[in-house]
């Protein structure tokens, strides 16, 4: 009967064993399931984070290669140019951004390195502008009034020069010759009348000139000033006043000579640098040979730079160019990975501006 019993206890056993896996075995299938699912899942969701990121970087490998294009014909100058602005003398191009880019292609945004002075903006046209007083019926007498402003240029007094070109009489003497450009004379005339030695001229404009002369045209040393005089207010002439002196030959700057520009501080931008005193050589009027040059910002400091001219066109220092054409023309003299870039079409006919004004009659 023993034996009956444990017969039955055994196949009752078994059938609760065989309950149980059947109970157990799906929960274990559905956690196996549920686990191999996210192992999977997380697998993919991986490949997609690498092959978006692989993608990125063919995409700025591509992007680069674009910005590369024709470096192999630049320069095998290794220095790191920084590009800037450098506008023609006559035209005003200061707030125009120049997209830099180094000669490796890429883009300069690091902050310490500012922009390079851009050529300051020189009027071709008259830049007096004389309020409601009419100068034409201010009566003034020329040779008297010559006379005592070369006496204070013979004796070197700048002030005293600056504050005669305010007064009414002087800008009246000058205003006579407005629309053309014909002067006033006081000074050595030779055997046939005509300026030869030592004088000052007045012309349009409240510009002046002091030193020799011959053969009725200025040749020798002297120094030409033009004063920026205004009488109403002034919101775009940067100038009070610009100036060369130096060598002159056939009425023009000729040999070694030297600008120096006067600003109205109040009107320059912010961190953009303004030529303040070019010191070089000069043919017919027109920047040649070595130059030194400093430029000033609003903050009043300045930087210095160097380079060379050959009849009116700065000589590039390199055969790189960044996206819009500009070459490298002057080297900064503290910083020689610092530049100032020029276009080749701005690069020509440079030099001493307003010495003569389009008349009336042209």
């Amino acid at each position: 009967m023993k034996k009956l019993f444990d017969d039955e206890e055994d196949e009752q056993f078994g059938f609760e064993k065989s309950r149980i896996l059947v109970t157990v075995i799906p929960f274990v299938l559905i956690i196996v399931i549920l686990a191999i699912t996210l192992i999977v899942n997380n697998l993919k969701k991986s490949d997609e984070a690498s092959k978006a990121q692989n993608d990125d970087l063919q995409q700025s490998i591509m992007d680069y290669a674009d910005e590369n294009k024709g470096a192999g014909e630049a320069d095998t100058d290794t220095s790191q140019p920084v590009s800037a602005s450098f506008a023609e003398t006559e035209e005003h191009r200061g707030d125009e951004d120049i997209d830099s880019e180094t000669e490796d292609g890429e883009q300069d945004s690091k902050p310490e390195k500012t922009p390079a002075p851009e050529a300051s903006p020189t009027p071709v046209r008259e830049a007096m502008k004389a309020g409601k007083k009419d100068y034409s019926k201010v009566e003034f007498h020329k040779d008297e009034q010559l006379r005592d402003m070369m006496a204070y240029w013979e004796d070197n007094n700048q002030k005293a020069i600056n504050d005669l070109v305010y007064l009414d009489h002087y800008v009246a003497m000058s205003y006579s010759l407005k629309g053309t450009n014909n002067f006033h004379y006081y000074g050595d005339l030779d055997g046939n009348g005509k300026p030869d030695g030592k004088g000052i001229a007045v012309y349009a404009d409240n510009r002046y000139y002091y030193g020799d002369w011959k053969g009725g045209v200025r040749s020798g040393q002297g120094t030409w000033i033009h004063f920026h005089i205004h009488f109403t207010k002034n919101t775009d002439d940067l100038y009070t006043a610009h100036q060369y002196t130096g060598s002159w030959a056939n009425d023009l700057p000729d040999g070694e000579g030297s600008e120096h520009y006067d600003y109205d501080m109040s009107l320059l931008k912010e961190n953009q640098g303004y030529n303040a005193n070019l010191i070089g050589s000069y043919s017919a009027g027109l920047i040649h040979g070595d130059f030194y040059m400093t430029n000033i910002y609003s903050d009043g400091n300045s930087k210095e730079w160097n380079g060379k001219a050959e009849h009116g066109s700065w000589e590039y220092l390199s055969k790189n160019r960044d996206k819009r054409g500009n070459g490298p023309v002057l080297v900064e003299t503290t910083n020689p990975d610092n530049y100032i870039w020029m276009h080749p079409n701005k690069n020509t006919n440079i030099g001493v501006p307003c010495l003569f004004f389009p008349t009336d009659g042209k």
